[in-house]
């Protein structure tokens, strides 16, 4: 068997081992290169992306803002403060006292002017005989019997309003006594008022003499009663 000159076989042993060593510190080497290598472009790869969904979301979110109604939880410093008269004491609160409603007007009593018997009474439609024209007419009055001179008397409390002498119903006195009730005392001799003048009940008004338009009847004094200027039946009102 030929050897290399100069070469032994220990020696070519020793050079293979070494041969086989480098290459594998070279295959090493380039495995943690690529490995390496692979590794920093995964972390540049997800550092790309993290910026990348930053950006879309930081435009996502510029967007929204843009477009949604501002919708945030009320604070304390949103809550409206309460107006002043609120916060005012009751005492500083002005308030109106409510207004008493009107007592009702005390129901007005009245007397007859004098004691007597009727002779004709009231008739606003139907026709009554007149024994000094001698036919019929109506009557808006009562008639009340009374010796000449009588004291005719103010059948409530009241005010005189006229005093007057007509050629049908003779001395006339007309008293306003409130409610819209006014009276009329005809056919009176004598007169003990005058026109303005206040009169209580059961005041003389003057004395029974004669009315003109009734002049053939039995003496007595004629009574008319008015209320809100319509003549009614004297017996309605002084019944009362």
């Amino acid at each position: 068997m030929d050897y290399e000159e100069g070469k032994t076989p220990g020696e070519i042993t020793k050079t293979g081992f070494i041969t086989i060593i480098v290459l594998c510190l070279l295959a090493i080497g380039a495995i943690s290169y690529f490995a390496i290598s692979g590794m920093r472009a995964k972390m540049n790869n997800r550092q790309n992306d993290d910026q990348s969904y930053r950006n879309d979301n930081g435009a996502y979110n510029s967007n929204s803002e843009q477009g949604k109604v501002d919708v945030q939880p009320q604070t304390d410093t949103d809550i409206p403060e309460p107006s002043s008269s609120t916060n005012k004491n009751e005492t500083e609160i002005p308030y109106e006292t409510a207004e008493e409603p009107e007592a009702p007007e005390a129901k007005r009593s009245f007397i007859f002017p004098v004691k007597g018997d009727i002779l004709k009474g009231f008739s606003d439609t139907a026709l009554q005989y007149s024994a000094t024209y001698n036919d019929m007419r109506i009557h808006t009055g009562i008639d009340i019997l009374c010796g000449t001179g009588t004291d005719i008397k103010s059948v409530s409390d009241g005010t005189v309003i006229s005093v007057n002498e007509s050629a049908t119903l003779g001395r006339t006195v007309t008293v306003d006594y409130g409610g819209d009730i006014t009276v009329k005392y005809c056919g009176l001799e004598s007169l003990n008022v005058t026109e303005g003048a206040a009169v209580k009940c059961g005041e003389v008004i003057g004395t029974c003499g004669t009315v003109p338009s009734e002049a053939n009847d039995q003496p007595h004094v004629h009574i008319e009663v008015y209320q809100s200027g319509i003549a009614v039946s004297p017996l309605d009102i002084l019944a009362n």
